[in-house]
């Protein structure tokens, strides 16, 4: 209950920064980008829409303008647009026209020529326009230089552009619009320094633990950067003048390269929450316009493939927050941060995003500070996704943390594990040493003493089942340290059947099924005894005295092994013993402590069947149980 309450809470303060964040950088540009306008000397703004785009200056002067507050905006349109300014009368003689943003593609200003009466001066300037042949040489803004008039002096510009045509005017002393000009320098590398931070932080996580999303988001940052860089028109002072028209070109690429970034990184933000699918595999889709807008682009239809990239951004930024709303995943080993704070970081993604481009489709009221205001969403965007990345580091840290601890005491268990088996190995080596001639010196002891046979084939018999279970311990070791060694030979498995029943003294109760003609059998005779030794005393403990044991051997193919020898011994047992623990070491079943053992012949009779490329396994039928071993011929 605790955690679940910390997750809440960290959720909350998560939500708290992330609105205090968002709200602060919309004032900071608020700010910026409002100085000057009580200097701003055009006191009327109309606009007129050109729908042949074959009107001259003439006859647009007598049509009907129709006013406008800030901004001529008309989205993306193939009309030419016409914008009506009257500068007001001042007494400054050097006045700089100023038109944002730097991407439009060609203005023209008109004026009333004072020499010629009806005459008109014309000066073209624009994103395709050389910087070098530019009137006025300024980076992130167009314009003209005029002078001021003792009267309110009309001005006509004419907007032809393949971008949107959204395009801000004023008209400031010189003095006040370098002064503008240098804060908008400022916030433009206030928004560049927190871009390159965030990119540097991404590379130095992803080359400290490379993460593909970490990895995605330097590119996302990269293609931000440079978009930022080409529309605010830093791109054309270092082209040569021969090749101003890819400023243009270079400018659009950007802005379809962005937006195929920004979906692609999205998609994989958000794929571990599970959203819904067929959202996803819209998402994915719209990526897949890119290459098809490229082509159109490079093909000359800049206007249709720049409005269809408009349109697609639009749908992307209705489409990402439902898709956060409908994730399923919620689990915080695995997904950073929690479903609440991808929910209000994506909530806060679309009203960013939808506050920058409605303007720029000509669907919503905008003011000056809307030039900026893709920037404004690129640097927010960029902040939340940097939230989003940060918490995964952290947690992704703690993981590691985690499991390199885990590991550590997984060594330090396997070191004290290793240490206790060479001490156990060192201690049975010792006993089966020290048992061994003890043993030796009984069975000749007892090859001179004159008994009942009886009783001196039950002292023969203890003996013998000391003797197996020393030599048992010690072929365990030597299987468990890898180092059993294989003598191959030919070997008679009948002959050895029959010799283990006269010593087990069980060969009245054997079923023996032998094949007419047995194959030539090639195995390690000490190995083989070994196991059918272990398989035939399991039978006379386990089984029901006087009962029946069959012995079956039959020629075998394995499917993966090749040709074999397959040997079944089945007998009754009184208690049904535990199948999944049968071959593990030191299992004995709970009704077998009558018996002597130590529960390891099973699991050694395995071992060797394996170290020999065979293999041993059982099975129950009713009351009986059936061992089958496997060699190969």
């Amino acid at each position: 209950m605790g955690s679940k309450r910390r997750k809440y809470d960290h959720a909350g303060s998560c939500v708290a920064l992330l609105s205090r964040l968002f709200f602060c950088v919309l004032w900071l540009c608020l700010l910026f980008s409002n100085t000057g306008k009580a200097d701003d000397l055009v006191v009327q703004r109309e606009v007129f829409s050109d729908v042949t785009g074959q009107m001259g200056i003439d006859t647009v002067s007598q049509q009907t303008f129709k006013p406008v507050k800030q901004l001529l905006m008309a989205g993306y349109t193939a009309h030419t647009q016409w914008l009506r300014i009257t500068v007001a009368a001042t007494a400054e003689q050097h006045l700089e026209l100023r038109i944002r943003p730097t991407y439009l593609d060609h203005i023209t200003l008109y004026q009333a020529d004072p020499a010629y009466s009806g005459q008109w001066l014309s000066r073209t300037t624009g994103d395709r326009y050389a910087y070098q042949d530019r009137e006025r040489r300024h980076a992130i803004t167009h314009g003209f230089v005029i002078h001021g008039q003792a009267t309110p002096t009309v001005y006509y510009l004419k907007l032809k552009t393949s971008s949107t045509a959204l395009m801000y005017v004023e008209v400031l002393p010189g003095k006040a619009a370098n002064l503008k000009e240098m804060r908008q320098h400022i916030l433009i590398i206030f928004y560049l320094a927190i871009m390159l931070w965030l990119a540097f932080w991404a590379a130095n996580e992803f080359f400290g633990k490379p993460d593909w999303l970490t990895g995605l988001f330097i590119l996302y940052q990269g293609s931000h950067m440079i978009y930022a860089v080409a529309i605010m028109g830093y791109f054309a002072p270092m082209l040569p003048a021969q090749h101003a028209a890819l400023n243009d070109k270079f400018t659009s690429i950007a802005v379809l390269t962005i937006v195929w970034v920004s979906i692609f990184f999205h998609y994989v933000l958000l794929r571990p929450y599970q959203p819904n699918r067929w959202g996803m595999r819209l998402l994915l889709g719209l990526a897949g316009f890119y290459p098809a807008l490229l082509l159109g682009l490079f093909n000359g239809y800049a206007l249709q493939v720049l409005r269809l990239n408009a349109h697609i951004v639009l749908l992307v930024s209705l489409l990402l927050l439902p898709l956060a709303l409908s994730t399923r995943r919620d689990t915080p080993a695995e997904v950073v941060p929690g479903r609440r704070t991808l929910q209000v970081i994506y909530a806060l993604h679309t009203l960013s995003l939808l506050i920058s481009i409605l303007p720029m489709m000509g669907w919503s009221p905008a003011s000056e500070w809307s030039l900026s205001a893709i920037l404004v969403h690129s640097l927010i965007a960029a902040l939340l996704m940097y939230i989003v990345l940060q918490q995964r580091a952290s947690a992704i840290f703690a993981e590691t943390t985690k499991a390199k601890l885990a590991l550590q005491l997984a060594r330090q268990q396997l070191d004290l594990e290793r240490q206790k088996r060479d001490e156990m190995g060192y201690f049975m080596s010792m006993i089966t040493h020290e048992l061994k001639t003890p043993l030796s010196v009984i069975r000749l002891l007892l090859a001179e003493i004159h008994m009942q046979d009886a009783s001196k084939r039950h002292m023969e018999q203890s003996v013998l089942d000391i003797s197996s279970m020393v030599d048992r311990c010690a072929q365990l070791e030597k299987i468990e340290q890898q180092a059993i060694s294989v003598s191959v030979e030919p070997c008679d498995l009948p002959a050895i059947l029959q010799t283990l029943a006269d010593e087990y003294a069980c060969a009245h109760r054997i079923d023996f099924s032998l094949p007419p003609a047995l194959p030539l059998f090639y195995c390690d005779p000490l190995m083989l005894r070994l196991m059918l030794r272990n398989l035939l005393e399991n039978a006379v403990k386990y089984a029901p005295a006087n009962s029946r044991i069959a012995i079956s051997i039959i020629a075998a193919s394995d499917a993966h092994k090749g040709d074999g020898l397959s040997v079944c011994v089945e007998n009754q047992v009184e208690s049904l013993p535990d199948m999944q623990q049968l071959f593990d070491k030191y299992y004995r079943a709970p009704t077998s402590r009558k018996h002597s053992g130590f529960g390891i012949g099973l699991y050694l009779s395995r071992a060797v069947a394996r170290a020999l490329g065979g293999e041993l396994a059982a099975s129950l039928h009713d009351h009986h149980i059936r061992f089958h071993l496997w060699l190969p011929a």
